[in-house]
């Protein structure tokens, strides 16, 4: 039996995880689900947003399957980043779908198909920080080493796609990216795969005018988070993201909806999509291909149809709710898996 250990977060996380568990379980019964607090829950219960017993948990399973935190006094760096600290998931990656002219956001876009591929435990999330009253600064930190792993496994993912890797730097200013785009250049020597370099700056307007040259891109920990966020225009909105964080040689893996714990947004209105695309990731890394596949198809399907969520552009008629978003999307996998 394979384990997952679900950690549904705050605010908005829970509605989402529980319709990706929901469709989950209706194209697979091989899988044991952990439910563990993180986040506010934790912070109630046992006075931290996730403790070491429960960490222990997500090092122990197969897969973690994680909503959003952040509200209050739940910090993200507390747990989301305690996770991709201590298990060190370096390697994360953010398809961008393009589901149809109708949804994406960008003018005479007609079709796209990036993978981000973006340092995730290094970097100026992840190094020294330092505030005074008139006065800050954030030490932004990168061994060849660290740069060298992440660039690997853009240059294999681009291997199984259209063989194209654009790393994007800032190599005309920062000491980082020059060692970044040195280190990437000496990496794809070892692969039959074109790569370019792009300042980042340039890249994130050349990414909306023309997607559709893009292939697999390989950033740093900051750009990744902010082109990724950008890039969320192309299919329609940061809710239908899913991302997939790796530790490859230690077999962890981590995977939730790109967007936040968004406070603010009333009950049962979030986007469900990028949750549930997000635990189509997993079933993919946990082999079940086919199921993912399934989830993938029904999740088009139901956009196509028009149904949407209030982020999301479309008639108002054809408006659903978390909850209806995601049975419909769990009736068209049932579809789906019948014939």
């Amino acid at each position: 039996m394979i384990t997952v250990a679900v950690l549904p977060g705050d605010c908005i996380g829970p509605e989402v995880i529980n319709e990706t568990v929901n469709v989950l379980k209706t194209v697979t019964d091989t899988i044991e689900y952990i439910t563990v607090p993180v986040g506010l829950e934790s912070i109630d219960k046992h006075g931290e947003a996730l403790t070491e017993e429960n960490l222990d948990i997500c090092k122990s399973v197969d897969a973690i399957l994680f909503g959003a935190v952040g509200k209050g006094e739940s910090r993200p760096e507390d747990s989301l980043g305690k996770l991709r600290q201590t298990l060190d998931l370096y390697a994360n990656l953010r398809p961008i779908p393009f589901f149809s002219e109708e949804l994406c956001r960008v003018k005479d876009v007609k079709d796209c198909d990036i993978l981000m591929v973006r340092e995730l435990s290094s970097g100026i999330y992840f190094a020294h920080h330092d505030r005074s009253r008139d006065s800050a600064s954030d030490l932004m930190s990168y061994t060849r080493e660290e740069i060298e792993r992440i660039a690997h496994v853009a240059f294999k993912e681009a291997e199984k796609r259209r063989k194209k890797v654009t790393s994007v730097d800032k190599e005309n200013v920062l000491a980082c990216s020059k060692l970044w785009r040195e280190t990437v250049t000496d990496v794809a020597s070892n692969y039959a795969v074109e790569v370019n370099h792009e300042f980042v700056d340039a890249f994130a307007m050349k990414m909306l005018v023309s997607p559709d040259v893009y292939d697999v891109v390989l950033t740093a920990n900051l750009f990744g988070d902010i082109l990724s966020d950008e890039a969320s225009l192309l299919s329609g909105s940061i809710g239908l993201l899913p991302s997939a964080s790796y530790n490859y040689e230690r077999k962890y893996a981590l995977f939730e909806p790109v967007h936040g714990s968004a406070p603010d947004l009333k009950k049962n209105t979030a986007n469900p999509v990028g949750a549930i695309l997000s635990g189509a990731l997993m079933l993919k890394y946990l082999t079940l291909e086919e199921e993912a596949d399934i989830i993938w198809k029904a999740v088009y399907s139901v956009l196509a149809r028009g149904y949407h969520t209030v982020d999301v552009k479309g008639a108002p008629q054809y408006v659903m709710t978390t909850h209806k978003m995601g049975d419909l999307i769990t009736r068209e996998v049932q579809a789906h898996s019948n014939r």
